[in-house]
């Protein structure tokens, strides 16, 4: 007799396999997941201030970037007044959400904007975003007087390096 298929032991025995191996796999999953949503949140932050240094320097004019805190999303913009403030009629070059999860939990920055001179140095003082998720890791951003730019961490959200 030539009976294709599979046996009902060996159909048992694969999907206790793959029990197993979904038993192990979703919780390290569920932690790997705020982690990486962190992580593409700083990474899009570093993005787009970098692209409003170039920006800046391409156009021979001021970019600002302003971050909301209490929405958790920012905007980047050409600062045709030079007060590194977003007023209406300056034009939105581009704008950022945070992933789900990560807030910022503070901005070193004045009145939360930051912007960039036609040389792709500091407008105005220097500073740092700082994120964090809610397995409390922390990641930011930091930028210095020549305009570089710095993706910075913490264990405890206090000292940041």
């Amino acid at each position: 007799m030539n009976n294709k298929g599979f046996t009902l032991t060996e159909l048992t025995v694969t999907l206790a396999i793959l029990g197993i191996i979904s038993a192990i796999s979703i919780p390290s999953f569920f932690s790997w997941l705020p982690r990486h949503r962190l992580q593409t949140s700083v990474r899009h932050i570093y993005d787009d201030m970098n692209m409003a240094r170039s920006r800046a320097v391409k156009t021979n004019t001021d970019v600002g970037i302003e971050f909301n805190t209490s929405n958790e999303n920012y905007r980047v913009f050409i600062d045709t007044d030079r007060d590194q403030d977003f007023d209406s009629g300056e034009t939105v070059l581009s704008t950022g959400t945070l992933e789900n999860g990560v807030e910022i939990i503070s901005s070193t920055f004045t009145d939360n904007t930051y912007g960039f001179n036609s040389r792709g140095m500091s407008a105005g003082t220097t500073g740092e975003v700082r994120l964090t998720n809610p397995s409390g890791l922390f990641l930011g951003v930091r930028v210095t007087t020549s305009g570089f730019l710095k993706i910075i961490n913490s264990t405890d959200g206090g000292t940041w390096s």
